[in-house]
């Protein structure tokens, strides 16, 4: 196993410098860390809940009281349909012909679904009705599949039952199916957000995932967009894929600055079993390139921090990171939706509504059914199609807080903390403080006064700090 992570770690592009993580993950008192990165586990948005025996009843009382204390809270729509599915995906969809005659009684069903799921949420958690969203997101699968009649129909449910007089709306889609018509559709409905996934701008690796679509249908779709009248205009890129070299990274960046984009994600390609994690949608299956039998070349740890690293070279002038993998511009705000649910002064309540969302509070996180038959069945049941709940102990309550707060990689303050926790610090909590300490033995973060920063290493391994540093039994230590 020691051999092959320093071999991962030992795979470097020569025409890039050695990454600045590399010392630090070669040395044997950072194994854990290694190991981490190396089993490839995803994200730091990953923020479990420690009491499993927790009742369904005790997270709606838990979202109705945190709901009427939150400022505003974020909601998102899921429309799981796809015409493909990405050699990267483990996602719940469902596969569909959107030009097939069928089609449509699909898509009346889905969003049938949608409004019957989130009629039941209102009547559970009736706080909800009045709720000012700070945020509405129509997520996916592909909501941009959705027939123009489903999608206003979709629209005009939520805006006449939940709160939108604050509310932004973001909508993400697929370039080959957001059209200039589409576009023009999404902004008469309100949608002043965009994003959808590139993955990245050559034309090679985009077939390599399986996806449908070209650099240049990307290119369009941007232009299209900003003809229409938008100007948040967010695309999603990987690093990491097969046969990606760092060259290729390179100008991924090149083309970023040069169509000069709002907003802008950049996530390491993942493949550890989101099936076994709580994520924002949670995972059904494997993805293809998961499956035994094919050959593919991975970039090792090393080409994967080159990566990185280019990434924080082209964007350090014009760009901000935030939260972690989170690009936006100088001068045009950051992603409202992550935001609410991880800055300190907020980490409000999030509501899923759809096929596998994950739902949120402080003390509570529910994930509703990834299986479409046993969705729907819980549904024609009258139900609420949760398929498991979690609560938060007091202790992992202030731990998940810190977390999320890291996550953003601002200066996390005790004082913004003793705010939320009538009074406590963090620095008294003692799952917190033994992190602590061990993360300033390691120069992963830097502790001034009542606030504390990450250091540019601990902004790369965030996600590895926060998945291996905070461990709740008391007495163990983690390297």
């Amino acid at each position: 196993m020691d051999s092959a992570l320093l071999d991962s770690l030992n795979d470097l592009d020569p025409d890039y410098p050695v990454p600045r993580v590399y010392d630090f993950l070669a040395a044997p008192e950072n194994r854990t860390l290694l190991e981490y990165v190396y089993r490839d586990p995803f994200g730091c948005h990953v923020f479990p809940g420690d009491i499993t025996a927790y009742s369904q009843d005790a997270f709606f009382r838990d979202m109705e009281h945190d709901i009427k204390q939150a400022a505003q809270i974020h909601l998102w729509a899921s429309i799981p349909t796809c015409r493909y599915r990405c050699h990267f995906c483990q996602f719940p969809t469902i596969i569909i012909n959107p030009q097939s005659a069928p089609s449509r009684a699909v898509f009346q069903r889905i969003v049938d679904q949608n409004i019957q799921e989130a009629t039941l949420w209102l009547q559970n958690v009736p706080a909800l009705a009045d709720a000012e969203v700070g945020e509405f997101n129509v997520f996916g699968g592909t909501p941009s599949l959705l027939p123009e009649a489903e999608l206003r129909r979709l629209i005009a449910f939520y805006r006449q039952h939940f709160n939108f007089s604050a509310a932004t709306l973001r909508f993400e889609g697929e370039p080959a199916t957001l059209t200039k018509v589409y576009l023009q559709l999404l902004k008469t409905l309100g949608f002043s957000k965009i994003s959808f996934g590139v993955q990245s701008f050559n034309n090679q690796l985009i077939e390599a995932c399986g996806r449908k679509h070209s650099v240049e249908t990307c290119e369009q779709t941007i232009a299209n967009a900003r003809d229409v009248g938008f100007d948040w205009i967010s695309v999603d890129l990987i690093y990491g894929l097969p046969g990606q070299s760092v060259d290729d990274v390179k100008l991924d960046m090149e083309k970023c600055r040069e169509l000069a984009l709002s907003h802008v994600v950049c996530t390491k390609l993942h493949l550890a079993e989101f099936m076994k994690q709580r994520t924002g949608v949670s995972g059904q299956r494997q993805s293809l390139w998961q499956k035994k039998g094919a050959t593919r070349v991975f970039p090792g740890l090393g080409k994967q921090y080159q990566m990185r690293e280019l990434i924080e070279h082209y964007f350090a002038d014009d760009y901000i990171e935030h939260p972690t993998m989170y690009f936006h511009r100088r001068t045009q705000p950051a992603e409202k939706w992550k935001g609410l649910i991880t800055d300190l002064d907020k980490q409000y309540p999030e509501v899923a509504i759809g096929l596998g969302g994950s739902s949120k509070c402080t003390q509570s996180e529910a994930i509703n059914i990834t299986d479409y038959k046993c969705y729907s069945q819980a549904l024609e049941e009258g139900r609420l199609p949760v398929e498991s709940q979690r609560g938060f102990s007091p202790l992992q309550r202030e731990v998940n807080a810190f977390k999320m707060a890291l996550s953003t990689l601002r200066p996390v303050s005790d004082r913004e903390f003793r705010q939320r926790f009538d009074g406590r610090s963090f620095f008294n909590n003692p799952v917190i403080q033994r992190a602590l300490t061990r993360l300033t033995q390691k120069a992963l973060i830097t502790v001034t006064g009542d606030n504390v920063t990450l250091t540019p290493n601990g902004v790369t391994l965030v996600e590895a700090i926060i998945n291996t540093q905070f461990n709740m039994e008391v007495g163990h230590e983690t390297d």
